[in-house]
């Protein structure tokens, strides 16, 4: 049982935590970005939130090619409209956009509670050390932006959490039940969900019957859905052609080099940006992360870099480890040797930000020899100091954008 003393800190962080999102919220609700009257998608690096806003949280059913991407986040966003419409009558869009990222602040707070529990509960760690790892997540840069903006990323990282967690219990309904929604939400992260599940604990056996019915119960909800044509008919081609669009041909060193900013830099930092998109669109009206920035940020993304690298080789025989680095593996795989959007692979920060951190805290595991977890707590709560100070200078950038 938690002591008395443990309690209170867990009560005062996680306070904190809600604190801090309510006020970045109202912060830029007042510089009118909600407002998405004539706004355009890409404005923001690379996020669809204007269409996410008005075609999928909409009172009628999303029919664009979108479906296949994510067919059931589609259709919780069409009933989360018409119960809004019920509960409220007729609202601007901007109100509308604003409820939106309410329920995603309420979603990003329950990564943290989720995240909280995997690392006390099954890696051991005492709760200062999981709550600093906590505070690492709540604040990195990709997890502030992805619950203020619209977008899909931070239901995706909820899933993938909830999956760590209950595939390790071996609890087999509920593991079930976060292969339809990954899958639902964001169609490749079935491919993620299926890495947690085959290495995580439990029989051969067990963790394929887990695979056949989150497979079989993905594609049988599908097919009580109005899109259930659309979707199993499109499937594959909307697939491989999403990939020839969205695939890029850089060099091996372009490669390297934008993996390295694009998995261990944008995930936590605000680095260079140019005033377009990513594909060059919308020059002056546009932001987007460059493969740069100031040295004390590359400083910190290597040394992130080279915790997670260290930490992989140390405990290779953990079976704590197995699942998240089959998560971080598989983005790296697609993302950097496929090189499907990797011109703005920012986007997918939160498909592996909860597998980085999970890999980071293993040398805060009471099994972690003495010196070695005591240097790893210094160097990552310097690693969370610089989250903060090192990010001022381009959240005051982000502000004066927004308020153009």
């Amino acid at each position: 049982m938690p002591n008395r003393r443990q309690v209170l800190w867990r009560v005062g962080f996680f306070a904190a935590l809600a604190a801090l999102y309510g006020v970045l919220f109202l912060l830029v609700c007042r510089t009118g970005f909600y407002d998405v009257t004539g706004a355009h998608n890409d404005r923001v690096f690379s996020a669809d939130d204007v269409y996410f806003v008005t075609s999928f949280f909409s009172q009628t059913m999303d029919t664009s090619a979108r479906i296949i991407k994510h067919p059931l986040l589609i259709v919780f966003g069409c009933l989360f409209t018409r119960i809004e419409g019920l509960l409220l009558g007729t609202i601007s869009m901007e109100h509308h956009y604003m409820l939106i990222v309410m329920t995603q602040i309420c979603v990003g707070w329950l990564c943290v509670a989720v995240l909280d529990r995997i690392l006390e509960e099954q890696y051991g760690l005492d709760t200062g050390r999981a709550l600093l790892m906590c505070g690492i997540f709540g604040l990195s840069f990709s997890t502030l932006f992805y619950i203020l903006v619209g977008e899909s990323y931070i239901y995706s990282a909820l899933i993938l959490l909830l999956t760590f967690y209950f595939a390790r219990r071996q609890n087999l309904p509920v593991t079930v039940a976060l292969g339809i929604l990954a899958a639902g939400i964001t169609i490749t992260n079935g491919a993620l969900w299926a890495a947690i599940v085959v290495c995580s604990s439990g029989t051969v056996r067990r963790k394929l019957t887990t695979l056949a019915l989150g497979g079989g119960g993905f594609c049988g909800v599908m097919a009580l859905t109005p899109m259930r044509a659309f979707f199993f008919t499109k499937l594959i081609p909307g697939a491989l052609g999403s990939a020839n669009s969205f695939s890029d041909h850089f060099s091996p060193l372009g490669v390297v080099r934008r993996v390295f900013f694009a998995f261990f830099g944008s995930t936590s930092f605000y680095l260079d940006t140019m005033d377009q998109s990513a594909f060059g669109d919308f020059v002056g009206d546009a932001v987007t992360f460059l493969p740069s920035a100031p040295i004390p940020i590359v400083a910190a993304g290597l040394a992130w870099a080279g915790l997670l690298a260290w930490s992989v080789w140390k405990y290779r025989r953990s079976p704590l480890l197995w699942a998240p680095l089959a998560v971080l593996g598989c983005n790296l795989f697609l993302h950097g040797a496929l090189q499907y959007g990797l011109k703005e692979a920012f986007l997918y920060s939160l498909h592996h930000l909860p597998a980085q951190v999970c890999i980071a805290a293993l040398p805060l595991a009471p099994d972690a020899g003495g010196k070695e977890r005591r240097a790893a707590t210094w160097g990552l709560a310097a690693y969370a100091v610089c989250l903060v100070i090192l990010n001022l200078p381009g959240y005051q950038s982000l502000a004066q954008y927004l308020s153009k």
